[in-house]
């Protein structure tokens, strides 16, 4: 019995994983383990630069976290699937532009890629907005009707 007992001691000693032989470390670039075993990678900004363009083009599933103004950029921190290939953005405006004071223009992010990796992916996108002012002086100002949100973002030309 007693032997029994040893021998089970000694197989349970044995079979159970240290903290040390548990932990993985990834190397890849710009690439985190967290506790969870989910890997991080670091997504650098891009920059874009705003056209008036084609608002019927086909575009892939994009979320726009959060979005704001700052002088002739406007910053948006976006979301989507992906991870194995790259994503290419276009900033479109509408040619048309609402007669209200101060006028308004349909703006539409456009996500083209052929990525069916499954990684969600968030990152900065820097969209350049001077071709979407409605006068370029300064001081000229233009509400964005960005589709699929519900608020406008005041544009002032610098």
């Amino acid at each position: 019995m007693k032997g029994l007992i040893i021998f089970i001691g000694i197989c349970v000693l044995f079979s159970c994983k240290t903290k040390q032989n548990s932990e993985t470390t990834v190397s890849q670039n710009n690439s985190n383990v967290i506790d969870s075993g989910i890997i991080e990678r670091d997504h650098p900004s891009l920059n874009i630069e705003a056209e008036i363009g084609d608002m019927t083009q086909e575009s892939k599933n994009v979320q726009i976290l959060k979005s704001k103004i700052d002088g002739n950029y406007l910053i948006l921190k976006i979301g989507y699937s992906g991870g194995c290939t790259t994503h290419e953005f276009q900033f479109l405006g509408s040619a048309m532009i609402s007669k209200s004071l101060p006028p308004i223009r349909t703006v539409r992010l456009v996500h083209h890629t052929d990525d069916t990796c499954r990684e969600y992916i968030e990152r900065e996108l820097i969209v350049n907005l001077k071709d979407l002012a409605y006068k370029k002086e300064s001081g000229s100002k233009i509400k964005l009707k960005i589709q699929g949100a519900e608020d406008f973002l005041l544009y002032t030309y610098q």
